[in-house]
């Protein structure tokens, strides 16, 4: 009797350390899978540190990681299909992001969050939080240089929730949350660098420069044949 109980007790340890193998083997690869998905490659310029750790263009930046630059620095995180943060000079922030989410805490300094449609974005700073639903692509500029929260928005709208109050931020608008400390601050850019000049406002210039031309020619043409009733004034203002 003592032999098949042995054998069933033998069989059951084995089976527990089996399925125990596994669950290791599963949990350990969906981390792995977790940490690859949770980084960004870095690009600098001038002295940037990660952590308080002198940083070098190519290095790997996990969520969670503080990234600050210096008067003469600059910091580029590039996060793939999650998009990009930039970092202004004297920035600090503490970068978050997720799957579904890119963000952060700005200490100091300026960061541009940009991101393609499926990705919010929310970056804290001591005044409220900047915030991108995600539903279209955004670029969000935050600012704390000033002694208050500014943010501009671009390509889509944004909100701040500054305790029970909320700031809505039109695409192409900034908002301040918070008492400024400087005397005069710049106002923020809300066109990406890429972005230029849009559509209808190169059509503008087009026509503008095409009717000024022709204008140009008919003049010089007429010019000993012109009287004060033949000169027509266009109401076009570009």
């Amino acid at each position: 009797m003592r032999k098949p109980t042995m054998f069933r007790k033998a069989l059951a340890v084995a089976v527990m350390m089996a399925v125990s193998s596994f669950y290791l083997l599963v949990t350990t690869s969906a981390l792995a899978q977790t940490a690859a998905k949770a980084a960004g490659e870095l690009s600098v310029t001038g002295n940037v540190t990660i952590n308080g750790t002198p940083a070098i263009s190519g290095a790997t930046v996990f969520s969670d990681s503080k990234v600050k630059t210096s008067g003469n620095g600059s910091a580029t995180v590039n996060l793939g299909k999650l998009g990009r943060v930039q970092l202004g000079p004297e920035s600090e922030m503490t970068l978050n992001f997720t799957d579904g989410k890119v963000g952060g805490n700005l200490s100091a300094g300026r960061a541009v969050v940009t991101t393609p449609a499926g990705i919010a974005v929310a970056v804290a700073t001591s005044e409220g939080t900047a915030i991108a639903d995600g539903k279209s692509a955004s670029t969000l500029t935050v600012d704390v240089t000033c002694g208050n929260t500014r943010v501009a928005a671009a390509r889509s709208d944004a909100r701040v929730n500054a305790g029970s109050k909320v700031e809505y931020v039109a695409a192409g608008s900034e908002v301040s949350v918070g008492q400024a400390s400087a005397p005069r601050c710049t106002r923020l850019s809300t066109a990406g660098k890429s972005e230029g000049l849009s559509a209808g406002a190169i059509a503008a210039l087009i026509i503008a420069g095409v009717g000024g031309a022709v204008a140009g020619v008919v003049a010089a043409s007429q010019s000993d044949n012109v009287t004060p009733s033949s000169i027509v004034v266009s109401g076009f203002r570009p």
